[in-house]
Protein backbone atom coordinates (compact mmCIF):
# COMPACT_ATOMS: atom_id res chain seq x y z
CA UNK A 1 0.00 0.00 0.00
CA UNK A 2 2.80 2.37 0.84
CA UNK A 3 4.65 2.31 -2.22
CA UNK A 4 1.32 2.19 -4.09
CA UNK A 5 0.47 5.42 -2.67
CA UNK A 6 3.99 6.97 -2.98
CA UNK A 7 3.62 5.87 -6.43
CA UNK A 8 0.20 7.72 -7.64
CA UNK A 9 1.14 10.86 -5.28
CA UNK A 10 4.09 11.08 -7.54
CA UNK A 11 1.72 11.60 -11.23
CA UNK A 12 -0.19 14.88 -9.94
CA UNK A 13 2.88 16.72 -8.11
CA UNK A 14 5.19 15.86 -10.92
CA UNK A 15 3.15 16.28 -14.32
CA UNK A 16 0.35 18.50 -12.78
CA UNK A 17 2.24 20.57 -10.38
CA UNK A 18 0.05 20.26 -7.47
CA UNK A 19 1.66 20.87 -4.01
CA UNK A 20 1.81 17.28 -2.30
CA UNK A 21 -0.62 18.93 1.03
CA UNK A 22 -3.37 19.75 -1.54
CA UNK A 23 -6.42 17.82 -0.40
CA UNK A 24 -7.20 16.53 -3.94
CA UNK A 25 -4.16 15.08 -4.11
CA UNK A 26 -4.54 13.01 -0.15
CA UNK A 27 -7.88 12.46 -1.45
CA UNK A 28 -6.47 9.97 -3.85
CA UNK A 29 -3.47 8.97 -1.99
CA UNK A 30 -6.27 7.73 1.48
CA UNK A 31 -8.15 6.30 -1.53
CA UNK A 32 -5.86 3.25 -1.24
CA UNK A 33 -7.01 1.41 1.67
CA UNK A 34 -6.51 -2.28 1.85
CA UNK A 35 -2.95 -4.08 2.16
CA UNK A 36 -1.85 -5.43 0.08
CA UNK A 37 -3.54 -3.47 -2.62
CA UNK A 38 -5.99 -5.50 -4.90
CA UNK A 39 -7.09 -4.71 -8.36
CA UNK A 40 -11.04 -4.63 -8.66
CA UNK A 41 -12.44 -7.50 -11.35
CA UNK A 42 -12.66 -5.92 -14.40
CA UNK A 43 -16.24 -4.15 -15.20
CA UNK A 44 -16.38 -4.51 -18.96
CA UNK A 45 -14.19 -7.35 -20.63
CA UNK A 46 -16.50 -10.30 -19.57
CA UNK A 47 -15.08 -14.26 -20.41
CA UNK A 48 -16.70 -15.40 -23.69
CA UNK A 49 -18.09 -18.77 -22.95
CA UNK A 50 -20.17 -20.74 -26.32
CA UNK A 51 -23.55 -21.17 -25.89
CA UNK A 52 -23.25 -24.36 -26.62
CA UNK A 53 -20.90 -26.73 -24.52
CA UNK A 54 -18.12 -28.08 -26.65
CA UNK A 55 -18.23 -25.76 -29.54
CA UNK A 56 -15.55 -23.84 -30.59
CA UNK A 57 -15.93 -19.80 -30.80
CA UNK A 58 -15.60 -18.27 -34.09
CA UNK A 59 -14.08 -15.09 -34.42
CA UNK A 60 -15.65 -12.00 -35.24
CA UNK A 61 -14.77 -10.76 -38.39
CA UNK A 62 -14.43 -7.27 -38.14
CA UNK A 63 -13.32 -4.02 -40.69
CA UNK A 64 -12.37 -0.99 -39.01
CA UNK A 65 -12.13 2.77 -40.06
CA UNK A 66 -8.96 2.90 -39.36
CA UNK A 67 -8.07 6.57 -41.18
CA UNK A 68 -11.26 8.27 -39.85
CA UNK A 69 -9.85 10.65 -37.44
CA UNK A 70 -9.27 12.82 -40.36
CA UNK A 71 -12.90 13.41 -39.71
CA UNK A 72 -12.97 15.61 -36.35
CA UNK A 73 -15.30 18.41 -35.77
CA UNK A 74 -13.94 20.08 -32.76
CA UNK A 75 -16.86 22.60 -31.90
CA UNK A 76 -19.00 22.11 -29.00
CA UNK A 77 -21.51 19.94 -28.48
CA UNK A 78 -20.68 17.67 -31.60
CA UNK A 79 -21.02 14.38 -30.53
CA UNK A 80 -19.39 12.33 -33.89
CA UNK A 81 -15.59 12.17 -32.35
CA UNK A 82 -13.32 9.79 -33.33
CA UNK A 83 -13.18 8.54 -29.49
CA UNK A 84 -16.27 6.41 -30.87
CA UNK A 85 -14.13 4.25 -32.61
CA UNK A 86 -11.85 3.69 -29.76
CA UNK A 87 -14.10 2.97 -27.21
CA UNK A 88 -15.63 0.31 -28.96
CA UNK A 89 -12.52 -1.20 -30.22
CA UNK A 90 -11.72 -1.31 -26.29
CA UNK A 91 -15.16 -3.30 -25.80
CA UNK A 92 -13.64 -5.72 -28.46
CA UNK A 93 -10.57 -6.51 -26.75
CA UNK A 94 -12.64 -9.22 -24.34
CA UNK A 95 -14.40 -10.79 -27.68
CA UNK A 96 -12.47 -13.03 -29.85
CA UNK A 97 -11.71 -11.01 -33.60
CA UNK A 98 -9.94 -11.03 -36.27
CA UNK A 99 -9.46 -7.56 -38.11
CA UNK A 100 -9.62 -7.54 -42.06
CA UNK A 101 -8.28 -4.67 -43.83
CA UNK A 102 -9.95 -2.43 -45.50
CA UNK A 103 -10.73 -2.71 -49.58
CA UNK A 104 -11.26 0.06 -52.22
CA UNK A 105 -14.32 -0.20 -53.99
CA UNK A 106 -15.42 1.85 -57.22
CA UNK A 107 -17.60 4.78 -56.97
CA UNK A 108 -20.35 3.30 -58.94
CA UNK A 109 -21.63 1.59 -55.71
CA UNK A 110 -22.15 5.18 -54.42
CA UNK A 111 -23.47 6.30 -57.23
CA UNK A 112 -25.99 3.36 -57.60
CA UNK A 113 -27.53 4.55 -54.61
CA UNK A 114 -26.98 7.96 -54.37
CA UNK A 115 -27.48 11.04 -56.59
CA UNK A 116 -24.52 11.99 -58.43
CA UNK A 117 -25.25 15.36 -58.08
CA UNK A 118 -24.59 14.72 -54.33
CA UNK A 119 -21.72 12.75 -54.57
CA UNK A 120 -19.86 15.35 -56.57
CA UNK A 121 -20.74 18.10 -54.46
CA UNK A 122 -19.60 16.55 -51.24
CA UNK A 123 -16.07 15.94 -53.52
CA UNK A 124 -15.81 19.32 -54.89
CA UNK A 125 -16.85 21.60 -51.67
CA UNK A 126 -13.81 19.58 -49.78
CA UNK A 127 -11.28 19.85 -52.12
CA UNK A 128 -11.87 24.06 -51.93
CA UNK A 129 -11.71 24.39 -48.51
CA UNK A 130 -8.76 24.51 -46.21
CA UNK A 131 -8.07 22.33 -43.47
CA UNK A 132 -9.61 24.42 -40.20
CA UNK A 133 -12.39 25.52 -42.83
CA UNK A 134 -16.22 24.13 -41.56
CA UNK A 135 -19.58 24.62 -43.58
CA UNK A 136 -22.75 24.59 -41.36
CA UNK A 137 -25.65 24.60 -43.78
CA UNK A 138 -27.69 27.95 -43.23
CA UNK A 139 -30.42 28.50 -45.95
CA UNK A 140 -32.41 25.51 -47.41
CA UNK A 141 -34.47 25.84 -50.83
CA UNK A 142 -37.49 24.84 -50.19
CA UNK A 143 -39.20 27.30 -52.03
CA UNK A 144 -37.06 26.69 -55.15
CA UNK A 145 -35.36 23.39 -55.02
CA UNK A 146 -33.95 23.60 -58.80
CA UNK A 147 -32.05 26.53 -58.41
CA UNK A 148 -28.94 25.94 -56.94
CA UNK A 149 -26.84 28.94 -55.85
CA UNK A 150 -23.29 29.27 -57.80
CA UNK A 151 -20.94 29.15 -54.91
CA UNK A 152 -20.67 25.44 -53.36
CA UNK A 153 -20.57 26.97 -50.02
CA UNK A 154 -24.00 28.64 -50.36
CA UNK A 155 -25.46 25.30 -52.07
CA UNK A 156 -24.83 23.08 -48.89
CA UNK A 157 -28.09 23.62 -47.58
CA UNK A 158 -29.60 22.29 -51.11
CA UNK A 159 -27.81 19.22 -50.32
CA UNK A 160 -28.36 18.73 -46.52
CA UNK A 161 -31.34 18.29 -44.34
CA UNK A 162 -30.09 20.24 -41.05
CA UNK A 163 -28.00 22.40 -39.59
CA UNK A 164 -25.54 20.67 -37.33
CA UNK A 165 -24.26 18.57 -40.32
CA UNK A 166 -20.94 20.47 -41.42
CA UNK A 167 -18.68 19.92 -43.96
CA UNK A 168 -14.88 20.04 -43.89
CA UNK A 169 -11.81 19.47 -46.06
CA UNK A 170 -11.54 15.68 -45.20
CA UNK A 171 -15.77 14.58 -44.51
CA UNK A 172 -15.95 13.18 -48.42
CA UNK A 173 -12.47 11.11 -47.86
CA UNK A 174 -13.37 10.03 -44.35
CA UNK A 175 -17.31 9.40 -45.68
CA UNK A 176 -15.66 7.35 -48.61
CA UNK A 177 -13.74 5.51 -46.45
CA UNK A 178 -16.27 4.04 -44.56
CA UNK A 179 -18.19 3.15 -47.48
CA UNK A 180 -15.10 1.18 -48.29
CA UNK A 181 -15.37 -0.67 -45.14
CA UNK A 182 -18.82 -1.39 -44.80
CA UNK A 183 -18.14 -3.05 -48.95
CA UNK A 184 -15.45 -5.10 -47.62
CA UNK A 185 -17.15 -6.08 -44.86
CA UNK A 186 -20.65 -7.19 -47.25
CA UNK A 187 -18.14 -9.07 -49.44
CA UNK A 188 -16.86 -11.33 -46.83
CA UNK A 189 -20.66 -12.49 -46.10
CA UNK A 190 -20.93 -12.58 -49.80
CA UNK A 191 -17.90 -15.07 -49.68
CA UNK A 192 -19.45 -17.27 -46.90
CA UNK A 193 -18.22 -15.62 -43.68
CA UNK A 194 -21.88 -16.08 -41.35
CA UNK A 195 -20.78 -12.76 -39.72
CA UNK A 196 -19.36 -9.58 -40.07
CA UNK A 197 -18.59 -6.43 -38.54
CA UNK A 198 -17.98 -3.09 -40.79
CA UNK A 199 -17.04 -0.40 -37.77
CA UNK A 200 -17.88 2.59 -39.76
CA UNK A 201 -17.43 6.70 -39.28
CA UNK A 202 -19.06 8.93 -39.77
CA UNK A 203 -22.39 6.89 -39.71
CA UNK A 204 -24.39 6.59 -42.85
CA UNK A 205 -27.79 5.98 -41.89
CA UNK A 206 -29.43 9.07 -42.26
CA UNK A 207 -28.37 10.19 -45.76
CA UNK A 208 -31.01 9.32 -48.41
CA UNK A 209 -30.15 9.06 -52.16
CA UNK A 210 -29.98 12.87 -52.95
CA UNK A 211 -29.74 15.07 -49.40
CA UNK A 212 -27.02 14.07 -46.16
CA UNK A 213 -27.84 14.89 -42.44
CA UNK A 214 -27.70 13.77 -39.21
CA UNK A 215 -23.96 13.15 -39.19
CA UNK A 216 -23.99 11.12 -42.39
CA UNK A 217 -23.27 11.70 -45.83
CA UNK A 218 -23.07 8.48 -47.69
CA UNK A 219 -25.46 5.73 -46.24
CA UNK A 220 -23.13 2.59 -45.42
CA UNK A 221 -25.79 0.11 -44.60
CA UNK A 222 -27.74 1.21 -47.88
CA UNK A 223 -25.18 1.05 -49.94
CA UNK A 224 -23.57 -2.67 -48.72
CA UNK A 225 -27.46 -3.65 -48.91
CA UNK A 226 -27.75 -2.50 -52.47
CA UNK A 227 -24.34 -4.50 -53.02
CA UNK A 228 -25.91 -7.59 -50.97
CA UNK A 229 -29.17 -7.61 -53.55
CA UNK A 230 -27.19 -9.05 -56.74
CA UNK A 231 -27.21 -11.79 -55.34
CA UNK A 232 -30.51 -12.18 -53.80
CA UNK A 233 -33.20 -10.38 -51.24
CA UNK A 234 -32.48 -8.33 -48.35
CA UNK A 235 -33.00 -7.51 -45.05
CA UNK A 236 -32.08 -4.32 -43.77
CA UNK A 237 -33.39 -3.89 -39.64
CA UNK A 238 -32.29 -0.34 -38.52
CA UNK A 239 -31.79 -0.85 -34.82
CA UNK A 240 -30.24 2.76 -34.01
CA UNK A 241 -32.29 4.94 -31.88
CA UNK A 242 -33.27 7.24 -35.12
CA UNK A 243 -35.07 6.68 -37.48
CA UNK A 244 -33.31 5.01 -40.53
CA UNK A 245 -34.81 7.58 -42.97
CA UNK A 246 -31.89 7.18 -45.30
CA UNK A 247 -32.55 3.74 -46.35
CA UNK A 248 -36.20 3.86 -45.86
CA UNK A 249 -36.01 7.31 -48.89
CA UNK A 250 -33.44 4.42 -51.45
CA UNK A 251 -35.60 1.10 -50.88
CA UNK A 252 -39.27 2.36 -50.68
CA UNK A 253 -40.53 1.58 -53.68
CA UNK A 254 -38.15 -1.54 -54.38
CA UNK A 255 -39.99 -5.54 -53.61
CA UNK A 256 -35.86 -6.90 -52.80
CA UNK A 257 -34.87 -5.07 -50.12
CA UNK A 258 -37.33 -5.09 -46.57
CA UNK A 259 -36.42 -1.58 -44.79
CA UNK A 260 -37.33 -2.89 -41.02
CA UNK A 261 -36.82 0.82 -38.07
CA UNK A 262 -37.22 0.39 -34.48
CA UNK A 263 -36.77 3.94 -33.57
CA UNK A 264 -37.53 6.68 -31.09
CA UNK A 265 -41.17 8.40 -32.13
CA UNK A 266 -40.42 10.88 -34.68
CA UNK A 267 -42.43 13.21 -32.57
CA UNK A 268 -40.30 13.16 -30.26
CA UNK A 269 -36.74 12.19 -32.24
CA UNK A 270 -34.30 12.89 -34.92
CA UNK A 271 -35.22 13.35 -37.96
CA UNK A 272 -38.92 14.39 -36.85
CA UNK A 273 -40.21 14.11 -40.24
CA UNK A 274 -39.65 10.28 -41.15
CA UNK A 275 -40.30 6.87 -38.35
CA UNK A 276 -43.99 6.73 -38.56
CA UNK A 277 -46.28 3.58 -38.60
CA UNK A 278 -48.28 4.15 -41.87
CA UNK A 279 -44.55 4.42 -44.20
CA UNK A 280 -44.99 0.98 -45.63
CA UNK A 281 -43.74 1.61 -49.00
CA UNK A 282 -44.82 2.78 -52.20
CA UNK A 283 -45.15 1.29 -56.24
CA UNK A 284 -43.47 -2.30 -56.23
CA UNK A 285 -42.11 -1.54 -52.41
CA UNK A 286 -45.37 -1.05 -50.97
CA UNK A 287 -45.44 -3.39 -47.94
CA UNK A 288 -41.71 -3.68 -47.89
CA UNK A 289 -41.02 -1.12 -45.37
CA UNK A 290 -41.92 -1.21 -41.40
CA UNK A 291 -40.94 1.19 -38.65
CA UNK A 292 -42.38 0.51 -34.84
CA UNK A 293 -42.49 4.58 -33.07
CA UNK A 294 -41.82 3.92 -29.91
CA UNK A 295 -42.11 6.44 -26.62
CA UNK A 296 -40.55 6.48 -23.77
CA UNK A 297 -40.28 4.99 -21.40
CA UNK A 298 -38.74 1.46 -23.36
CA UNK A 299 -36.66 -0.32 -20.90
CA UNK A 300 -35.92 -4.66 -22.12
CA UNK A 301 -38.76 -6.45 -22.37
CA UNK A 302 -40.50 -3.42 -24.39
CA UNK A 303 -37.47 -3.74 -26.97
CA UNK A 304 -37.85 -7.12 -27.10
CA UNK A 305 -41.00 -7.47 -28.05
CA UNK A 306 -40.74 -5.03 -30.74
CA UNK A 307 -37.87 -6.85 -32.04
CA UNK A 308 -39.59 -10.19 -32.22
CA UNK A 309 -42.00 -8.39 -34.51
CA UNK A 310 -39.54 -7.05 -36.55
CA UNK A 311 -37.93 -10.52 -36.65
CA UNK A 312 -41.12 -12.20 -37.90
CA UNK A 313 -41.42 -9.67 -40.90
CA UNK A 314 -37.63 -11.12 -41.69
CA UNK A 315 -38.50 -14.75 -41.40
CA UNK A 316 -41.58 -14.13 -43.73
CA UNK A 317 -39.29 -12.31 -46.53
CA UNK A 318 -36.91 -15.24 -46.06
CA UNK A 319 -33.78 -13.08 -47.61
CA UNK A 320 -30.92 -14.34 -48.30
CA UNK A 321 -28.67 -11.78 -46.33
CA UNK A 322 -29.41 -9.56 -43.48
CA UNK A 323 -27.66 -6.03 -42.76
CA UNK A 324 -27.84 -4.71 -39.19
CA UNK A 325 -27.87 -1.04 -38.91
CA UNK A 326 -26.28 -0.98 -35.47
CA UNK A 327 -26.82 1.98 -32.86
CA UNK A 328 -25.76 2.31 -29.04
CA UNK A 329 -27.91 5.24 -28.37
CA UNK A 330 -30.60 2.64 -27.71
CA UNK A 331 -29.06 2.17 -24.74
CA UNK A 332 -29.21 4.16 -21.33
CA UNK A 333 -28.04 7.67 -20.87
CA UNK A 334 -27.22 8.57 -24.52
CA UNK A 335 -27.08 12.03 -25.25
CA UNK A 336 -29.33 11.76 -28.21
CA UNK A 337 -31.43 8.88 -27.22
CA UNK A 338 -34.66 8.57 -24.37
CA UNK A 339 -34.74 4.59 -24.53
CA UNK A 340 -33.82 2.65 -21.06
CA UNK A 341 -32.12 -0.59 -22.82
CA UNK A 342 -29.26 -2.38 -20.64
CA UNK A 343 -26.52 -3.98 -21.36
CA UNK A 344 -28.10 -7.18 -20.59
CA UNK A 345 -31.03 -6.33 -23.05
CA UNK A 346 -27.95 -5.54 -25.74
CA UNK A 347 -27.14 -9.37 -25.32
CA UNK A 348 -30.87 -10.62 -25.60
CA UNK A 349 -30.73 -8.44 -28.71
CA UNK A 350 -27.73 -10.12 -30.61
CA UNK A 351 -28.96 -13.63 -29.47
CA UNK A 352 -32.05 -13.16 -30.91
CA UNK A 353 -30.27 -11.52 -34.47
CA UNK A 354 -28.18 -14.80 -33.91
CA UNK A 355 -31.08 -17.45 -34.01
CA UNK A 356 -32.07 -16.06 -37.36
CA UNK A 357 -29.11 -18.06 -38.55
CA UNK A 358 -28.52 -15.48 -41.76
CA UNK A 359 -25.59 -14.41 -42.97
CA UNK A 360 -25.33 -10.95 -41.69
CA UNK A 361 -23.26 -7.59 -41.97
CA UNK A 362 -23.45 -5.34 -38.81
CA UNK A 363 -22.90 -1.73 -39.84
CA UNK A 364 -21.90 0.73 -37.07
CA UNK A 365 -24.44 3.50 -37.09
CA UNK A 366 -24.93 6.10 -33.45
CA UNK A 367 -24.27 6.13 -30.07
CA UNK A 368 -22.83 8.64 -28.34
CA UNK A 369 -22.19 7.73 -25.04
CA UNK A 370 -18.53 6.86 -23.77
CA UNK A 371 -19.16 4.18 -21.78
CA UNK A 372 -22.13 2.77 -23.34
CA UNK A 373 -20.25 1.91 -26.62
CA UNK A 374 -17.05 0.32 -24.66
CA UNK A 375 -19.77 -1.54 -22.99
CA UNK A 376 -22.09 -2.29 -25.35
CA UNK A 377 -19.68 -3.33 -28.07
CA UNK A 378 -18.42 -6.22 -25.54
CA UNK A 379 -22.14 -7.35 -24.63
CA UNK A 380 -23.39 -7.09 -28.17
CA UNK A 381 -20.17 -8.87 -30.13
CA UNK A 382 -19.99 -11.03 -26.87
CA UNK A 383 -22.94 -12.83 -27.25
CA UNK A 384 -22.59 -12.88 -31.13
CA UNK A 385 -19.32 -14.92 -31.00
CA UNK A 386 -20.64 -17.20 -28.36
CA UNK A 387 -23.85 -17.87 -30.56
CA UNK A 388 -22.22 -18.23 -33.99
CA UNK A 389 -19.70 -20.83 -34.37
CA UNK A 390 -18.14 -22.88 -36.82
CA UNK A 391 -19.80 -26.19 -37.42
Amino acid sequence: RARARAAVRRIPTAQFGYEVGDPFVQGIVNSFKDDPVCLRAAKTALPVKPAVPGQRIKPISVVAARGHQIHHVKARGYVERPIRVRQIMKGLEGVPFVEVACRHFPNHHVTAVHDPKLVSYLRAVCKRLDDKAIIYPEVFPIRRPEKAPKALEDRAGYFCADTFTPITSMVYKAARQAVDVALTAADLVRGGERFAYALCRPPGHHAERRIFGGFCFFNNSAIAANYLSGDGKVALLDIDYHHGNGAQDIFYERDDVLTLSINGHPRHAYPNFSGYGDERGDGKGLGFNRNWPLEPPCDDDRYLRVLDEALKAVRKFRPRYLVVSLGFDIMKGDPTGSFDVTPDGLERIARAIAELGLPTLIVQEGGYAVRNLRVGANRFFGTLAANWFRG
